[in-house]
């Protein structure tokens, strides 16, 4: 039976890295003996991370130190010469470097996992380097994957596993108002757009802003956003929102309990999450929409990364970022279709 090293920066917080993380390590202690996957997390666990608990050998103190790199090198290297794994599993390309040293050291079989914007935002030499001599490389997306292999950077074609549901969590069902309160969602009777994600000025490719814009040009009264999450960009969306003359009917939940998090995804009408591509913006397969979809939610996503995706035939619009027409339309149809179900039932 193979040994595994599992190299992670994170399993305890709510983003889409960690959530891939935890669901790749589950997927190993389910196949394996436990006893044989050793798993280091760079960050520790934080106020506003999973509450349910997750099982690591070991992970770094919080809050991140200029220190806290060499320690987990060093962690890193004492469990690998002790254990002597047969595989590193590699959760970041950052983390690279590390995981191919420590893989050269103990003669053992690297894999490594990719995203997206780490890839086309400037890759260090040395990154790129540990990208080449990868056993096997897993991509989230076949966008990424195609992307570093037409830029020449890998050897060979990565493994392309899409990030998981568990669908017997985000399933469709109905409202429970006394859970959706605690968030400051109520019935107001409006048709809803939801935005869920980190808040934070470096992610607003994400589309958060885009979305504050569209609610402005949709009929006063008739639509509202819920945006969901914490980050340092909450107080500027709030007030581009005053200055759009839309806040009344802009909702900040701030962060959502895992166990309510179904249920939040069922107060959408339509799922927003529409990224563009550049140097430090785009997606892999962002997890959030593939959750509101099992949810029964429709969705809309951008056309310049692996959220294109998602939508394979139907549930939901994939457009363009700046397409405001096309995403208008599809906005009002759904609330026109709501409508008229609502008057026939």
């Amino acid at each position: 039976m193979p040994k595994f090293l599992v190299l992670t920066p994170g399993v305890f917080d709510k983003g889409g890295i960690s959530r891939y993380m935890r669901f790749q390590i589950k997927a190993l202690r389910d196949h394996f003996d436990e006893k044989s996957i050793n798993v280091l997390s760079l960050v520790g666990r934080q106020i506003g991370d999973f509450e349910d608990p997750f099982e690591v050998n070991w992970c770094g103190p919080v809050p991140l130190t200029k220190f806290s790199r060499v320690y987990f090198s060093s962690v890193a290297l004492y469990y690998a010469i002790r254990n002597n794994p047969d595989i590193i599993l590699c959760g970041h390309v950052n983390m690279g470097p590390l995981a191919l040293l420590v893989s050269k050291i103990i003669s053992a079989r690297l894999v490594l996992n990719i995203y997206g914007r780490e890839l086309w935002s400037g890759l260090s030499k040395i990154r790129k380097i540990s990208l080449r001599n990868a056993d096997l490389i897993i991509s989230d997306c076949y966008n990424s994957a195609q992307w570093i292999t037409k830029n020449n950077i890998v050897k060979r074609e990565p493994f392309v596993i899409w990030d998981c549901v568990d669908i017997d969590r985000f399933c469709p069902g109905s409202l429970n108002w006394k859970v959706l309160e605690k968030y400051n969602i109520r019935d107001t009777g409006r048709f809803r757009l939801m935005f869920l994600g980190r808040i934070n000025q470096d992610t607003r490719y994400k589309g958060t802003e885009r979305l504050l814009e569209l609610l402005s040009k949709l009929p006063s009264n008739l639509y509202e956003v819920i945006i969901c999450g914490k980050g340092n960009d909450i107080s500027y969306l709030k007030q581009k929102a005053k200055e759009l003359g839309i806040y009344e009917r802009v909702i900040f939940t701030g962060p959502i309990d895992e166990k309510d998090l179904p249920m939040v995804y069922h107060a959408a009408d339509v799922f927003y999450l529409v990224s563009e591509v550049g140097y430090g913006k785009g997606e892999g397969l962002p997890l959030s929409p593939i959750e509101a979809m099992a949810c029964g939610v429709p969705i809309i996503v951008g056309n310049q990364d692996g959220s294109k995706e998602i939508i394979d035939g139907g549930g939901g619009l994939c457009c363009p970022p700046d397409d405001y027409q096309i995403q208008l339309h599809y906005i009002q149809r759904l609330k026109n279709e709501k409508t008229f179900i609502k008057q026939n039932v």
